[in-house]
């Protein structure tokens, strides 16, 4: 490990009390947000009202990944020199809002059918919101590794995890159930502008945040060619970096199937679309389980801990929808929503144990990293889905069992570090 990752002694960050508070709104908000646009359901059955290619569908989880990866990669050091990370949370938050704005805003004024034209621009507001979507993360985790110590994080982002989900499931239930049953893409114009009031209702509740500011930095550059350079010295110099990357690499396989659950379980229910409010329903209280779980673990006995959790369940969620698609009832393909609610749990995870591993003034440069290696999977995303609709989804689903399973058993070589290297200094 590298001298950033000497041991220190943790102080109580000011405010914490009042930022545990303001970050627990920020992220309810969010999650209510969120689960209006959940990735698994609601974003492919909308672009399957304009192009039902699997190609095309396969496309989604490589340009969600690539504006995740390539955005906080360019301005990572943008933002470990900024004297206060919360601005960047609050504003990137807030623009998120934007692109379902306009697309709200764009199937309101088509009334009827947005041509199959139309597919172009949604996956160029899909890149843009994910751009934002990835500089937003990695503020929200620089942010929580400089305001929170590390053995609350789990538990804050487990309670913001349930305060968020149930306010989220209650409005689906009044919201969804209404809009939903109505044909065509007209339930997507409600959907997408209560997604983008929302996000911009959690950009503003951001700003309660109380946050020191940092000392001023040299002239920062955001050359691609230089972030490029970060990461590959970060990643030849770093092994427990590595170790962690690698592991997050063969995990993220299992984002790549995402949009065919529910056009495999659309198949068995015919096409009935009332049932996209149960399985989003069942992905977020899923998200609620297993946060909580893995947040227990996180604080008690450390992050590595949680993702030997975490691995091997994602590892059995392809083979969980096979069993269900094809010898159970109908009825029950709703478990395979609430298994995949462990996904962005485990992303989290990953990130918490990135910032564990080295001081927080180089926190965005880790998770950038991260992030940017997460994206080699997607490359096989749109391929994936060629696959499913040329030749069925059993062997590309079994494929990603497999690999997911060696990343969990990977998770056994990992290092803890929480008791043997610094956690985030926060009086730095």
């Amino acid at each position: 490990m590298n001298e950033a990752t000497a041991p220190v002694t943790a102080s109580k960050p000011p405010h914490e009390g009042w930022n545990r508070f303001a970050l627990l709104v920020h992220q309810s908000l969010f999650r209510v947000a969120w689960i209006f646009k959940t990735e698994s359901v609601i974003m492919p059955a909308f672009l399957d009202t304009i192009s039902e290619s699997g190609l095309i569908r396969g496309a989604l989880p490589l340009l969600n990944r690539a504006g995740q990866s390539l955005a906080p990669m360019l301005l990572a050091s943008r933002l470990s020199a900024a004297p206060r990370k919360s601005v960047w949370l609050s504003r990137t938050t807030f623009l998120m809002g934007a692109p379902f704005l306009f697309l709200g805003g764009s199937v309101w004024c088509a009334e009827a059918q947005l041509p199959p034209s139309f597919a172009a621009v949604f996956l160029l507001a899909y890149v843009i919101f994910f751009c934002m979507h990835g500089i937003n993360e990695m503020a929200a985790s620089t942010v929580l590794g400089k305001l929170i110590v590390a053995n609350q994080r789990g538990r804050l982002q487990a309670t913001a995890s349930t305060v968020g989900t149930t306010a989220a499931v209650s409005l689906a239930l009044l919201l969804l159930s209404r809009w939903l049953t109505q044909t065509g893409q007209a339930p997507f114009q409600n959907i997408f502008l209560f997604v983008g009031s929302a996000m911009m209702l959690a950009g503003v509740c951001s700003r309660m945040l109380k946050e020191a500011p940092d000392p001023p930095q040299g002239k920062i550059t955001a050359r691609a060619a230089a972030a490029f350079g970060t990461t590959w010295v970060l990643l030849k110099q770093d092994a427990v970096l590595r170790r962690l990357c690698l592991v997050a690499v063969l995990f993220i396989f299992s984002q790549t199937i995402f949009p065919h659950y529910q056009s495999i379980g659309l198949a068995r229910v015919g096409r009935t679309r009332d049932v996209l409010m149960h399985w989003v329903i069942a992905q977020h209280i899923g998200a609620v389980c297993f946060s909580m779980a893995s947040g227990f673990l996180s604080d008690r006995f450390g992050t590595r801990s949680a993702l030997r959790l975490l691995l091997p369940c994602a590892a059995l969620a392809p083979i969980l929808a096979i069993v269900l698609a094809e010898w159970a009832p109908v009825d029950w393909f709703w478990i395979t929503f609430f298994w995949i609610g462990l996904v962005p749990v485990t992303l989290r995870m990953q990130v918490n144990y990135a910032i564990e591993i080295v001081h927080r003034q180089r926190h965005p440069e880790y998770i950038s990293t991260l992030n940017l290696c997460m994206a080699i999977p997607f490359l096989f995303s749109p391929l994936i889905g060629g696959i499913v609709e040329w030749f069925g989804y059993r062997l590309p689903f079994l494929m990603v069992s497999v690999i997911v399973g060696l990343g969990a058993l990977l998770t056994w070589t990992m290092r803890e570090p929480r008791h043997s290297i610094a956690d985030a200094d926060v009086s730095n």
